[in-house]
């Protein structure tokens, strides 16, 4: 074979195959061949109902339909529509807003929104840290803007959230470099349903602002919220959020607020950055940063569905019609966990610390292998590095019992 490339030197060799559409193939052919009723399809990172359909929300529906041609299909500001950032501001602190000063960027989904944060506070050859166990697009997007991925472990030996690894890699990264950009997924984390709990966000706060005293480091701390409204109560999940307001000037807090999940709008790609800072500086300053970096990148969002949001959040009849729906949803995923959970204890199946969201998460050294014993049962999950992950989310509840005593004959 030719050694010869057209590709930069920065852009060679890249490729990867993706291992959730690929296995989905997989399981989309087996239902082709034995029945919707004889496959489980653990596979994909949307809600399906009882029976197997795609769970639109019904009043969001509603809504985008009414919405007139020209603000669906008509430009939006670089930045977002200001309705929109309003509201996405609104819809993501509720009644846990922060002090400070609080901007928001209209962003392609929550993968936008991660982009910016990456190549924005990072220095290019230098690294992101994200936890372990983590959404592969996390590694794919930083090595997309030239950047390196560095880890920590989520979990310690009795699947606590393992803050000394946390502290550990923190301070080696900063003794080689002044930006530092820290990924949390949390509630509800891809792909383990793990939650970071209020005291365990105050020890990583109190951690940061220790480390911040440098005033050489500059620190940026992004949560991924995007499975934050299937992890519980709406006001408890978001308990944490006010401790944003104590970040000293060279820390920076970010959200990445996605549509995706919250509002069952995933084809649809529209989402937020959010930025809290205690001062203006910062703040302004990542408003025209992250600006510029839309022009940049893809320009425009998408009008229609930031303006589906600002409908939706300015009417407290539809807010509230909506998080009705959405909680019929959450409660169907959080029986569909339950199940799951109850059952791994009782056949001794170790899982990952499951507290709520779309997936759960076995630990195996060999998960390709397990992966493919699975398939022989016409059960289809997705092989991680360290584990196997499924979907509880869109598998129908009927077809999750017997679902963790496979997976244990799987481990052999």
């Amino acid at each position: 074979m030719s050694d010869f490339s057209l590709t930069a030197s920065h852009a060679r060799g890249k490729h990867e195959e993706d291992a959730v559409f690929t296995i989905l193939k997989y399981a989309q052919e087996a239902i082709a061949k034995y029945g919707s009723d004889q496959v489980v399809n653990a596979t994909i990172g949307t809600i399906y109902d009882d029976n197997e359909r795609f769970a639109a929300l019904t009043t969001v529906d509603e809504v985008y339909r009414q919405i007139p041609a020209a603000e669906i299909m008509d430009y939006a500001p670089i930045s977002g529509l200001p309705g929109f950032l309003e509201a996405a501001i609104n819809v993501t602190f509720r009644n846990q807003r922060p002090e400070g000063y609080i901007n928001a960027i209209a962003t392609p989904g929550g993968c936008g929104a991660i982009r910016h944060v990456f190549y924005n506070y990072t220095e290019q050859g230098q690294a992101v840290l994200i936890p372990d166990w983590a959404w592969v697009a996390y590694s794919s997007i930083a090595r997309e803007n030239l950047l390196r991925v560095e880890s920590y472990q989520l979990f310690d030996r009795d699947y606590r959230f393992n803050l000394s690894s946390l502290q550990e890699k923190v301070q080696a990264l900063l003794q080689i470099q002044d930006n530092l950009v820290i990924v949390l997924n949390t509630p509800a984390h891809n792909p383990t349903g793990y939650t970071v709990s209020v005291p365990e966000w105050s020890a990583i706060i109190s951690f940061l602002q220790d480390m911040a005293r440098d005033q050489n480091k500059r620190i940026v701390i992004l949560v991924d919220i995007a499975y934050l409204d299937y992890a519980g109560d709406q006001e408890e999940v978001r308990r944490f959020m006010p401790l944003f307001g104590q970040l000293p000037q060279n820390i920076l807090g970010t959200f990445a607020f996605s549509m995706s999940k919250s509002f069952s709008a995933y084809g649809m790609r529209s989402g937020a950055l959010i930025g809290v800072s205690r001062s203006r500086e910062i703040a302004d300053e990542f408003f025209k940063v992250n600006s510029f970096s839309n022009r940049g990148t893809w320009s425009n969002g998408t009008r229609g569905a930031q303006r589906l949001l600002m409908e939706i959040a300015a009417d407290p009849k539809l807010m509230a019609a909506v998080d009705a729906e959405r909680n019929i949803y959450r409660q169907l995923v959080e029986k569909r966990g339950e199940i799951f959970v109850r059952e791994a204890e009782a056949v001794g199946l170790d899982i990952c610390p499951y507290r709520a969201g779309f997936f759960i998460s076995v630990p195996t050294i060999e998960p390709e292998a397990v992966v493919a014993r699975l398939q022989q049962e016409r059960v289809f999950a997705v092989p991680l590095e360290m584990g196997v992950r499924f979907a509880i989310c869109s598998v129908p509840t009927s077809k999750v019992p017997g679902l963790a005593a496979k997976c244990k004959k799987a481990m052999g």
